[in-house]
């Protein structure tokens, strides 16, 4: 089943009709025209505005795509594949203003970027934690001869050892803007190839974001550049450098707003890192009955994910940790809840990769 065939769950395949009617066009190539428009149109709006990084400004321009991909199937493939998509990003706005509401930081302080560490709390009362992951760190770094140096600043000491902008900045930038957008290609590519995967996908995302912001609830924790700020991080200062990769190839616009949309969510939304833990999840989601080479190249995402957020600042090694394992245990949830499935004899997503 293919939502390029758009087939209902019956079987029954939605087809509309090959030319459009009053012009007597292919359908296909009025496809093709609006794809191409539609590309060049994304290209100006990064180049002049940014990469965009808000919830809903993503979804419109995915719900623009599928209309595109509907155009000349009918009205029923447009509502099918509004019906497919709407619950979903329903559920995902609403992660990103209740991670808002997790902050314990006042507008104010957002627009003003004043964030202190101490003495601070959330609205369920419970307290900034800022040692824990600090501590952590200094033993990962003994445990792997680093003297109790933070990897934070190991990173950072042997791969920006200056003020100018190295060339590796640029990969870090690509990969950490690469969360805000592999989430929903892949919910797009799915959709479009194999829905059933794609309802799957779509149920792990949102399961990994509801674990996400709970943690946050329950457990806000400072990052290392926040830290730094405050004055109680150990070693020489962090600087926040995962958006200036962009200004070595002229893209200032774009770092710009990668930078100001940093500041204006929830800055102490450090545990679990759900930058890796993304990452960790469209890896594993592609994992099953693949070859060893293709193992190795979807590991090495998370993989950098995690050293360009050390690099960056933005996260500590045992929050990486963390966002991982939440995404590998929803992995084997769902791998577990398959089996049992089968064992019963019920119906499962006909790919034996799954």
């Amino acid at each position: 089943m293919t939502a390029t065939d758009l087939t209902e769950e019956t079987g029954h395949r939605v087809v509309g009709p090959e030319r459009m009617a009053w012009t007597g066009w292919r359908w296909r190539y009025v496809r093709y025209a609006a794809f191409t428009a539609y590309t060049l149109g994304l290209l100006v709006f990064v180049e002049l505005v940014g990469v965009p990084t808000d919830r809903l400004g993503i979804y419109a321009g995915i719900l623009v795509f599928l209309t595109i991909a509907t155009l000349g199937r009918g009205w029923a493939a447009w509502w099918q594949m509004m019906v497919d998509w709407l619950p979903f990003q329903a559920v995902l706005i609403a992660y990103d203003y209740s991670r808002g509401y997790a902050s314990p930081y006042s507008d104010a302080q957002v627009h003003a970027k004043y964030y202190p560490i101490t003495d601070v709390d959330n609205k369920l009362g419970l307290p900034l934690h800022v040692q824990f992951p600090i501590s952590f760190d200094q033993w990962f770094g003994r445990l792997f001869g680093g003297n109790g140096m933070m990897p934070t600043t190991w990173v950072q000491e042997n791969f920006h050892p200056g003020t100018s902008i190295p060339l590796i900045g640029v990969f870090v930038s690509l990969v950490y803007c690469s969360h805000f957008l592999v989430m929903p290609t892949v919910a797009v590519v799915l959709w479009i190839r194999n829905r059933p995967r794609f309802l799957i996908w779509m149920r792990m995302v949102i399961a990994l974001a509801v674990a996400g912001v709970a943690t946050y609830f329950l457990y806000p924790m400072a990052p290392p550049w926040l830290a730094d700020s405050g004055g109680v991080f150990p070693g020489p200062a962090v600087g926040r450098y995962t958006s200036e990769g962009f200004d070595l190839i002229h893209l200032h616009m774009v770092g710009g707003m990668v930078s100001q949309g940093q500041y204006l969510v929830n800055p102490v939304a450090a545990m679990p890192s759900l930058h890796t833990a993304y990452a960790t999840l469209a890896a594993g989601f592609f994992w099953f009955g693949k070859t060893w080479w293709q193992k190795a190249l979807l590991a090495c995402y998370p993989f950098a994910m995690g050293f360009s957020l050390l690099y960056g600042g933005e996260h500590y090694v045992v929050d990486e940790i963390a966002g991982a394992a939440y995404a590998l245990a929803i992995i084997a949830a769902w791998r577990l809840l398959r089996r049992r499935r089968i064992r019963r004899g019920g119906a499962v997503v006909p790919d034996p990769a799954w």
